[in-house]
């Protein structure tokens, strides 16, 4: 068959200017369409690879806090520490980890060696130029930062999240829940013990009602003589002070395992009622210092003190 002049006419041929003009236009965002959508379908596949890196179980881990170091081994995961700070003494193993800083700061370089997978960093303990300078080396960094007992389940269940232990972080979280429930439930309606917490000797410092140490105190029924401060939460205070306050039983904790100071000192000062009773503690102070779940283990000895110290003053009544 033999193809008319007609047939083998390119169309625009009979178009207007104007009518070629709007079709080549047309042609024009349908080509632009294409393209635009392929560079969205690109960027969505981007996005979902970066999650599925953040998603990914983390292997090789820097944990630069103490109680870091505890709720992993809590987890089962303690292994997977590469390094840490020091005073990360618990458990007893946590001593073997490489340390890469501490209180004065962060060994970066040598972490950057390291090539974590993940570094947990403590939002408030490290210093915030440390931490600014790990994630701008490009190092995968999360912050936290615990306030209040009720966080430490949160807490433990964002590290499952981030090591693939959901399910072991959800079942350990939710225990450490009901056992602070009960702890609060036995106590909230005894009489309260007025308590004067002595966390340093020289200078005497303390720490007030609205310290986050002072919660584990106050579920046991205790009243801190101390109320909040302007300024810190762990005031120096004055001996004299703490006679006005006249506590009915005085805590003394240790650090990192060391005692620091003993209730000795109060001696000399027997119109204190904790004194002339002889109700003066000393308790581990890591336990309740640090948002872990041994601070259960600290709150059952602080309730009985605090009941040994009721059925005191109730024989003294009698």
């Amino acid at each position: 068959m033999v193809l008319n002049n007609k047939q083998k006419t390119w169309p625009y041929c009979h178009m207007t200017r104007a009518e070629s003009l709007r079709l080549g236009v047309f042609n024009c965002f349908n080509l632009l369409g294409v393209v635009l959508c392929l560079i969205l379908s690109v960027q969505a596949q981007a996005q979902t690879a970066d999650k599925k890196v953040i998603q990914a179980p983390a292997q090789r881990i820097v944990a630069l806090a103490p109680h870091t170091v505890e709720l992993m081994y809590s987890l089962g995961a303690g292994d997977r520490i590469i390094a840490t700070t020091e005073f990360a003494d618990f458990p007893a193993k946590a001593k073997e980890i490489p340390r890469v800083g501490g209180y004065n700061g962060l060994q970066i370089e040598r972490i950057f060696e390291l090539q974590p997978d993940l570094v947990l960093a403590w939002d408030g303990g490290n210093k915030g130029e440390d931490i600014d300078r790990l994630e701008q080396l490009g190092l995968r960094v999360v912050r936290s930062k615990i306030e209040s007992i009720d966080e430490i389940s949160s807490h433990l269940e964002l590290l499952g999240g981030l090591m693939g232990l959901e399910a072991e972080a959800g079942q350990i979280a939710q225990d450490f829940r009901d056992e602070l429930a009960q702890v609060r439930a036995r106590n909230h309606k005894k009489p309260s013990v007025r308590f004067f917490y002595q966390l340093w000797l020289e200078p005497l410092k303390t720490l007030t009602s609205d310290s986050w140490v002072n919660e584990s105190l106050h579920s046991c029924g205790g009243e801190n003589v101390f109320s909040p401060q302007t300024g810190s939460a762990y005031p120096q205070v004055s001996i004299e002070t703490v006679l006005l306050k006249e506590p009915q039983v005085i805590i003394v904790p240790s650090h990192h395992g060391d005692v620091i100071a003993t209730g000795e000192v109060w001696q000399a000062w027997p119109e204190i009622p904790a004194v002339a009773n002889k109700h003066i503690y000393s308790i581990d102070g890591d336990i309740l210092h640090r948002p872990t779940l041994r601070v259960l283990q600290g709150m059952r000895e602080i309730c009985r003190v605090f009941d040994l110290i009721r059925s005191d003053y109730e024989l003294k009544r009698t």
